[in-house]
């Protein structure tokens, strides 16, 4: 594989754009897709950015990282790591599928961990959450998956907005996405600070903007946000049908027994506004042709606020009432081409900001303007909710789906962390630690059973209990149990436990107590049987 090149003379600001260029050709140059970084920030030099590429290789399934071009290094060890490189080289992308990271005037921060099957694994930055060490770092990624010939790949906010960026792939033909308009970082940090109820999503001084999913977890978004509008829909749909056309096909269904029923057989639980935000839980999209395109549009429906017509996908009217998830609807609005990833199913109807080329020659990735603004380091957090559970977010949540942390309502000791599983998990868990999630329903059929997903790498001889409670914290434990290593803080496990019978709806508590005040666990969901 060949050696990265560095293109020297490139390190300072002007008004014209900074492009690092390629000096090899395709043939000379090895497999890989060429990648070239267009600084066009007109603030910050060169040397003041790095590129990190992370992800899966195709060809083996592990997962590694790119520091040399054309060459993937799968991961190994633990610890951090370190694979940023200079935006002032020649690039050559390996086949594989991943992220491309920039961090500007600070470095990101990587670890080497186990996955779940103890495989070893990058651990992703997770800027949204403030215990997170790239909390403070002005970063943001575009995710890609190039498989030799083809190369998809898009702009995103599902996560977060911080650093504006465009993209154009080269190819069979010349595709371009992901361009703001003029002054467009500036004016969606004005658009979003004049929203209300999403103005906190803004963290310290126009550093980033947190997706109004993650918003919940850190206290800066309402918990509660769609509950109305999801009532709305359920009882619409309980008297007339909706139509959903996915697949070749037409799903026509109504609300049932609590239940949205379709007569192909797919079924969704009543949704919470959690589940509507990281179109998950409720309405899980599983790669099954069937109830995943479904599940899609109909959260499509509801962060554009057009689940009301009966057609569906609907194609207009986007974003146009009271209720709808407006920080999408201002990435859209800034936009030069008006598409944009403001949440999961954004691509529905083609809204999203994803270009593909089967027959790919080359990307340019552009760090494009960032105007006038302060950009500064971030305000702190808002404190967790308060403990009172019942009426936080996530309330009526069924027991027997999973409880993960943004299904939580109440936390004490924990903090929130990246899963190499996905997602979040509760970590650095110690003695006298607890977590509370409001309004569990249990329905008619007694629980005797609940699921705790965890991993330890806790030292030999340190050891502790996960206790479940009802209704209060200080309650006697119906079910208890024991945890100690699993083979590292990362090395996921389902340990079940039995528990006195429970049904109804309850608040639910886990405790954890050890005779040792070392950090004994990490949780990533909890579940009932």
């Amino acid at each position: 594989m060949p050696k990265r090149r560095t293109v020297l003379g490139l390190t300072g600001i002007g008004a014209a754009a900074l492009t690092v260029p390629f000096l090899a050709s395709r043939a000379d140059a090895g497999p890989g897709l060429p990648v070239t970084v267009r600084n066009s920030t007109g603030r910050f030099a060169n040397s003041a950015i790095r590129m990190y590429i992370v992800g899966t290789e195709l060809s083996s399934g592990r997962q590694g990282y790119v520091r040399d071009s054309g060459v993937f290094t799968p991961a190994g060890g633990s610890g951090p790591v370190d694979f940023g490189v200079p935006i002032g080289s020649n690039f050559l992308l390996p086949p594989m599928s991943g992220r491309i990271y920039f961090a500007i005037e600070k470095p990101l921060h990587f670890a080497l961990v186990a996955d779940g099957a103890g495989r070893p694994a990058v651990q992703h930055p997770a800027g949204w959450v403030a215990g997170d060490p790239n909390h403070e770092v002005l970063h943001d990624f575009v995710e890609f998956t190039y498989d030799g010939k083809g190369m998809y790949c898009n702009t995103t906010t599902v996560d977060m907005f911080s650093i504006p960026m465009a993209l154009r792939l080269s190819g069979s033909r010349d595709l371009a996405t992901g361009k703001m308009v003029d002054g467009g970082r500036d004016a969606v940090f004005a658009a979003v600070a004049k929203q209300p109820g999403f103005e906190r999503l803004i963290v310290g001084d126009r550093l980033r903007i947190v997706a109004p999913s993650h918003g919940i977890r850190a206290g800066r978004f309402a918990g509660d946000y769609f509950d109305a509008y999801i009532d709305e829909i359920w009882d619409r749909y309980s008297r007339i049908d909706l139509r959903i056309a996915a697949n070749g096909r037409t799903h026509t269904g109504r609300v049932q027994g609590g239940q949205l029923r379709f007569d192909s057989g797919v079924a969704f639980q009543k949704p919470s506004t959690s589940d509507v935000l990281f179109c998950d839980g409720a309405l899980a999209a599983p790669n099954d042709g069937v109830t995943g395109p479904v599940a899609a549009i109909l959260a499509a429906g509801f962060h554009r606020a057009v689940l009301d017509q009966p057609e569906q996908p609907a194609t207009t009217r986007f974003y146009q009432r009271p209720v709808a998830n407006h920080y999408a609807r201002v990435m859209h609005e800034f936009a030069a081409d008006r598409k944009a990833y403001g949440f999961a199913f954004d691509d529905v109807a083609g809204a999203a900001s994803y270009i593909q080329d089967a027959a790919a020659r080359g990307l340019e990735i552009t760090l494009t303007p960032f105007g006038s603004g302060k950009v500064a380091a971030p305000a702190a957090a808002a404190p967790p909710p308060p403990e009172q559970v019942a009426a936080a977010a996530g309330a009526g949540v069924a027991a027997r789906q999973e409880l993960r942390v943004e299904r939580a309502t109440a936390q004490s000791g924990v903090r929130i962390e990246p899963s190499v599983e996905g997602g979040l998990h509760f970590g650095s868990i110690s003695n006298g630690d607890w977590i509370g999630f409001g309004r569990v329903d249990f329905g008619e059929a007694t629980a005797t059973q609940f699921f705790v997903r965890a991993a330890s790498g806790a030292p030999t001889g340190v050891s502790g209990l996960i206790e479940v409670r009802v209704d209060r914290r200080d309650s006697a434990p119906v079910g208890t149990i024991a945890v100690a290593s699993t083979g590292g803080w990362q090395a996921w496990r389902t340990i079940p436990g039995q528990i006195s019978p429970v049904r109804g709806v309850h608040d639910v508590w886990l405790t954890f107590t050890s005779g040792q005040p070392l950090e004994y666990v990490n949780v990533a969901s909890l579940r009932f049987g």
